[in-house]
């Protein structure tokens, strides 16, 4: 059993492409108004209803789409369209899953990403009173959100490719410990004002307050000093049948092109913010024991048998003897960037477009999320070089979007297949060719040993 320690949005919807004004639409089940920013050039649907609330009966259970109710906090979404965009134009559309931390009797397991996949079905459904075009989604995700198109790609068997999205991309996605829905697990929060077995404990659990529940969960995450997310998915034999690396190596994902990275530095800070002093690999005292606390921390089924075949690939020396920095090498490329690295090397390995790119940047840093700078308007300045890359990346992502291919005007070429590394302005970002992928696997990457 497997409860989720908040419920969150499960995904914002973009329609792309520029396209009179589309500021209101009527579906089935309501009438939803945009607002219009004209110095954006964006029309903003905020809060678009698109399932039922996950409240009482509801509460871990598949989302009910669309939504029979006006009443409480109801699943939602937002879409933004280009202003003077109309019903007829038939955009691309590019579904993103935020980031963060996403029951067998009686219960639905991986509930967020069935709500997400609720969205997508809505997608289906709707999404061409808004402009966009249901044969043409992407999906799209950082981090947990990468994780989740990971998910999604493998989800019902990889059934759902070209049926509810049709590419799909990824930056640094995570590879959680995941266990089946059988294996054994206990946790205080179940035992919390609850008792019994099966449908009894849920029947106890949706009663509980949402409020009440939610200080369960903090509990349960203070208790875990030693681990960043103790919530994840679950193979749960129905919509995850098969943990991720057994179903990219044997094939049992969607059939779509693929777009995914890492960045240099995705493991910095992590296990150095742990609570626990003896997985805390900045403690003064720490050991190669600490690593390993910290690693199985995140994946408990890591076993000292691999980790002593991790410390002959990231020998001490290596990083200036410090276990900080040789925690932060191991951590970073087990949990995202060699799931990135499955993911691309899987498609091509079954005749798909895939990929793959490596962001490392000195000035805009390489620590994880940091390549989200490129992507999303802030207030952050760029100098010349940097303005060009982060023009290109948006271009790159943008034509994957609408086409499945990464194409920038006035920049290289972002190959499938090409025998050299390709380097664009400089070492900053670099576009992995297939060969390199499928020679670089086997020398850091422990996903089998991890996705048990």
């Amino acid at each position: 059993m497997f409860v989720p320690s908040r419920i969150v949005l499960a995904a914002s919807i973009a329609v792309l492409v520029d396209a009179a004004a589309l500021s209101t639409v009527t579906l089935d089940y309501g009438t939803f108004t945009g607002v219009t920013n004209t110095t954006t050039g964006i029309i903003y649907f905020r809060g678009v209803r698109y399932a039922d609330p996950p409240v009482g009966e509801l509460r871990w259970r598949a989302a009910v789409s669309p939504p029979t109710t006006q009443l409480g906090n109801v699943i939602a979404t937002d879409v933004y369209v280009p202003i003077a965009t109309t019903a007829n134009n038939a955009l691309p559309v590019l579904v993103y899953f935020l980031g963060g931390t996403p029951v067998h009797d009686n219960g639905t397991l991986n509930a967020g990403l069935l709500d997400q996949k609720a969205a997508l079905v809505w997608v289906q459904k709707y999404i061409r009173k808004f402009g966009g075009d249901p044969n043409c989604v992407t999906i799209w995700g950082e981090s947990a959100g990468a994780g989740a198109t990971m998910f999604h790609l493998i989800g019902d068997g990889g059934a759902n490719g070209n049926v509810l999205f049709h590419q799909a991309m990824g930056d640094s996605p995570s590879l959680n410990f995941l266990p089946h829905y059988n294996d054994a697990f206990t946790e205080d929060l179940f035992s919390h004002g609850c008792s019994g077995t099966g449908s009894v404990i849920m029947e106890c659990l949706r009663a509980i307050p949402t409020d009440a529940l939610a200080l369960v969960g903090n509990k349960t995450l203070a208790n875990r000093t030693s681990s960043w997310y103790p919530f994840a998915p679950i193979a749960d034999g129905q919509f995850i049948k098969y943990r991720p690396v057994d179903a990219f190596h044997s094939g049992k994902f969607a059939r779509v092109p693929v777009l995914f990275g890492s960045n240099t530095n995705e493991g910095a800070h992590w296990c150095a913010g742990l609570a626990n002093p003896a997985a805390n690999t900045v403690n003064p005292n720490a050991t190669e024991t600490n690593v390993y606390n910290c690693i199985t921390g995140q994946f408990n089924t890591f076993t000292q048998a691999s980790f002593q075949t991790g410390l002959a690939l990231y020998p001490l020396a290596t990083y200036n003897n410090s276990f900080d920095l040789q925690a932060q090498q191991m951590y970073g490329e087990m949990r995202y960037i060699c799931s990135a690295i499955m993911i691309t090397g899987a498609a091509q390995n079954f005749g798909l477009k895939a990929y793959q790119y490596h962001w490392d940047n000195p000035i805009l840093s390489s620590d994880h999320v940091a390549d989200l700078s490129a992507f999303f308007y802030g207030t952050q300045t760029f100098d010349d070089a940097d303005q060009t890359l982060v023009n290109a990346m948006r271009r790159y992502f943008t034509s994957f979007g609408t086409s499945g291919a990464p194409v920038a005007a006035d920049s290289i070429t972002w190959a499938v297949s090409n025998l050299s590394i390709a380097l664009y302005p400089s070492d900053w970002f670099r576009l992995l060719s297939p060969v390199q992928i499928s020679m670089v696997v086997p020398e850091f990457c422990f996903t089998r040993a991890i996705s048990r």
